[in-house]
């Protein structure tokens, strides 16, 4: 069981490092558009075909593209799957320097952070016989969440210098899992099925829940240090109460699932996560 679920991770996570580190196409407007999306996989719609940009594996169907919607307006994305905070400070440069990120952009969204931290190491030693292995991944995991708060906070303000006008929100992450008390089929991977145990899940919605906090104070830290009131940190997890892998409402976050075209599905929203991920953010931006 334990070699099925590190190779089905590792497929995850070799597919996230080969989307990362592609230039994100923009086209300049000079004063900035008004709705730029920054992030990763979650704020690209990994999963969710068709792309608009096959190197990110950016969707037709993320959050981003139904919020703009909502709001009338179009959206500038780079959000790129596997990106990590520094790749998103990367983003937030080049579409300053195309001209889409300024000062007419009236909001930003930013989804980013859980690349930072390697839960998928954690999970698969601690499922294993090796308690050494175990403490080691946990504490480079909370060695990473530990330095989360300050990238956070050096992102938003990067974003407030290129759009001093914008208003910033900052998202968290929702649960992957529901309450499971025995174990969660999460489908196959390479035809095998592959299942988490209680514990794994459990473990695997305390890194969540640690990320989520970590964003949050990042935050909450710079709204402190500037008085800015035009930052917010919005909680998804909450709104997602009930829609993880094995949980009691319908599923907004998707299994593994086979196939070339499919594969990257595993683990990200759904095309109704999205949706709700989208109305989340979309209440928070209701006067």
């Amino acid at each position: 069981m334990k070699r099925r679920i590190m190779a089905a991770l590792a497929a995850l996570g070799l597919a996230a490092t080969m989307a990362v580190g592609v230039a994100p196409a923009a086209q300049a407007v000079g004063s900035g558009a008004p709705y730029v999306a920054l992030g990763d996989s979650e704020a690209a719609g990994t999963g969710n075909l068709p792309y608009i940009d096959q190197s990110c594996l950016r969707s037709r169907k993320s959050y981003p593209s139904v919020l703009a919607a909502s709001l009338g307006t179009a959206v500038v994305s780079a959000a790129c799957a596997g990106a990590t905070t520094d790749d998103v400070l990367w983003q937030v440069g080049a579409l300053a320097a195309s001209g889409d990120l300024g000062a007419g952009t009236q909001v930003v969204t930013l989804t980013a952070g859980i690349n930072n931290v390697d839960w998928q190491a954690g999970l698969v030693a601690c499922n294993g016989t090796d308690p050494v292995a175990c403490a080691q991944a946990l504490a480079a995991a909370q060695q990473a969440v530990q330095a989360l708060p300050v990238k956070i906070a050096m992102l938003i303000g990067a974003i407030r210098t290129a759009a001093p006008m914008a208003q910033i929100v900052v998202t968290g992450y929702p649960m992957l899992f529901g309450d499971v008390t025995s174990f969660c089929a999460v489908g196959a991977f390479q035809n095998t099925p592959v299942k988490f145990s209680a514990e794994q899940t459990s473990l695997a919605n305390t890194f969540v829940s640690s990320v989520n906090a970590a964003i949050a104070a990042g935050v909450g830290g710079y709204q402190q240090q500037t008085g800015d009131p035009g930052v917010r940190f919005v909680d998804i997890a909450t709104g997602f109460d009930g829609h993880g892998l094995c949980d009691t409402g319908d599923r907004w976050i998707s299994g593994l699932v086979s196939g070339q075209k499919t594969a990257d599905k595993g683990f990200h929203p759904n095309v109704g996560g999205q949706q709700a991920w989208a109305a989340i953010v979309g209440a928070a931006l209701a006067p």
